[in-house]
């Protein structure tokens, strides 16, 4: 019996076929019944409404698009590259045994919750490259897990979580609060030309979710790490006791020279500094956090050029590494085994660049906006609305911008009606938004969670696994969100400096 289970337990490859053939089939009878939804722009005070149409994809054009596009909608996958890039670094300090040496120094004298704390709260603050935290974070936790003697597939589980949560919320401002704010600016006028946003209208707020959030995670962690068993490898190398002390100490020396080399590349207007910065941009927030700033595009390079350095002096000291080809060697170890994660990045990226060439997902997302404006609610019962309205769009249609565009037309001067600052409304959408990336197969890096999972569950990998594992973080999480954000709104406490829920 246990074994037909397992059977019926469908792999993460044929589940994303099976939304290919959905979203293939379902473009096709959307079109024919002309399935629309309306987007507005505004722009100085004016606006403008466009109509969106679905594409389908049994069309001449669709087809010619499924079939020419396929291998670029691979290459041009973000994930692909990121993944690789990332486990170069990353893998190799697991090769080596350097990650293992750290944490089972630290789990000596840092208890395991608060190892866990600090681990979440990591993820979430490195959430401002998605790229570097989910590549880099996800095998980590894998590592730290077994040190602490705890699952490591729900350590992945947590990092992930954190990171996907954490997505739109961080204790710094970033590019994300300036781009939210600056697609605001013109809804706001329609309703009060004399307000003012405040770019740390948020800070409070995202700080104090930021801390919640690692938290809630911790405890829920902790609880599920219990009852699953862990997975205990059998090829560690034994590395002599006074060698790891030294390779460890001389790796942690190095780390702290580049560290120190980095931090001074991002200090503007020093002497051959300030070259991973965005010379275009006035702030240096801006400078540092822009679409376009070398810190943000390059970190996981860097982080990866770092865990490479760090783990070949690890191994040179401890004797593993001898020479320049054992090096490669170490490297390309690393990589092995990802064949079914390329497999799942391939479909990923298949049903990714069809469902977004179909419309599909801002028709949907427009279509729930219009359920909003046409409810006539306000106050308590417009915000829940809203809240479940954005985190179920969020499911087809996982870019914040590309969601805000078309929330923001309306759903400013919505709230405003309702006496609710544009801030909060911000706020809102923020942590809706984010609520659901860790359980929509179009988000991009969900696919990178499951392909990790597989690597530590071989003989009961399943889409029901993972988001059997995914679920108790997300229904804490939805209840958390809606806690914080009604105790915010009936207390009025400031969510930013000088800016309070409510007007």
């Amino acid at each position: 019996m246990e074994n037909e289970a397992k059977k019926s337990h469908i792999h993460p490859v044929w589940f994303l076929v099976i939304l290919i053939l959905i979203t293939i089939v379902l473009s096709a009878i959307l079109s024919l019944f002309n399935f629309q939804g309306t987007q507005t722009d505004i722009s100085l005070g004016s606006s403008s409404t466009s109509i969106l149409t679905v594409e389908s994809l049994l069309s001449k054009d669709g087809i010619k698009f499924m079939i020419s596009e396929s291998v670029n909608n691979f290459l041009k996958f973000a994930p692909l590259g990121t993944l690789i890039i990332g486990l170069l670094g990353v893998g190799l300090m697991i090769k080596v045994g350097l990650l293992k040496s750290i944490f089972s120094k630290l789990q000596k004298f840092i208890p395991r919750k608060t190892m866990f704390f600090i681990f979440s709260l990591l993820c979430i603050i490195m959430g401002f490259s998605t790229d570097l935290a989910f590549v880099i974070m996800i095998p980590i936790a894998a590592i730290l897990f077994t040190e602490y003697k705890r699952s490591q597939v729900v350590g992945m589980t947590m990092a992930f979580v954190s990171v996907a949560a954490g997505a739109n919320i961080n204790l710094f401002i970033t590019s994300i609060d300036y781009s939210l704010i600056e697609l605001s600016k013109s809804s706001v006028l329609l309703v009060d030309p004399n307000y003012t946003f405040k770019y740390t209208g948020n800070l409070f707020f995202i700080v104090i979710c930021s801390l919640f959030l690692a938290l809630l995670i911790t405890i829920v962690t902790d609880i599920l790490s219990k009852k699953r068993p862990v997975r205990i490898g059998n090829d560690e190398v034994e590395i002599d006791e006074k060698l790891d002390k030294k390779g460890l100490k001389m790796s942690l020396i190095a780390l702290g020279v580049m560290v120190l080399i980095f931090v001074y590349s991002i200090i503007p207007n020093l002497p051959l500094s300030g070259y991973l910065l965005d010379s275009t941009q006035d702030l240096y927030v801006n400078k540092l956090f822009s679409a376009n700033a070398p810190f943000v595009n390059g970190i996981l390079y860097i982080v990866s050029f770092a865990f490479i350095i760090c783990a070949t002096i690890y191994g040179v000291i401890t004797k593993q590494i001898k020479n320049e080809k054992d090096i490669i060697k170490c490297i390309t170890n690393s990589l092995n085994g990802l064949g079914e994660m390329l497999l799942l990045l391939f479909a990923t990226s298949q049903l990714i660049a069809i469902f977004k060439y179909t419309n599909i997902g801002n028709i949907i997302a427009s279509n729930l906006y219009n359920l909003i404006e046409s409810s006539n609610v306000s106050f308590g019962v417009l915000i829940i609305l809203s809240f479940l309205v954005v985190a179920i769009s969020n499911i087809f249609l996982t870019a914040l911008s590309t969601k805000w565009t078309l929330f923001v037309p309306g759903l400013i001067p919505l709230f405003m009606k309702s006496n609710i600052t544009p801030e909060f409304t911000g706020a809102i959408f923020r942590l809706s938004s984010s609520l659901t990336n860790m359980i929509s197969p179009l988000f991009p890096y969900f696919i990178v969670f499951i392909g990790f999972v597989g690597l530590y569950s071989k003989n009961d990998f399943s889409i029901k696994k993972c988001y059997k594992l995914i679920m108790p973080y997300f229904i804490s999480i939805t209840l958390l969100w809606l806690f914080i954000i009604f105790a915010w709104y009936v207390l009025k406490v400031p969510i930013g400096p000088g800016v309070y829920p409510t007007i």
